[in-house]
């Protein structure tokens, strides 16, 4: 299994356990911040290694340009 795939799978866990921490607390907020850390990383990840190396989708593909705010 590739480090992307193996920090996926950390990261549905972690997920998973906030989840479970939710449900039992009653706290619908309770790790929100870490969630969204979490899932904002995963999609950076994605995005780097498609754009590194998109295959087939090239052709379809537009650099964007990040803006600091």
């Amino acid at each position: 299994m590739s480090k992307a795939a193996d920090r996926m799978k950390l990261t549905e866990g972690i997920l998973a356990l906030i989840e479970q921490e939710r449900t039992e607390t009653g706290d619908a907020q309770l790790g929100a911040d870490i969630e969204q850390l979490l899932i904002d990383s995963q999609f950076q990840e994605i995005e780097h290694e498609i754009l590194e190396n998109p295959g087939a989708i090239e052709p379809w593909l537009v650099r964007r340009r990040r803006f600091d705010n």
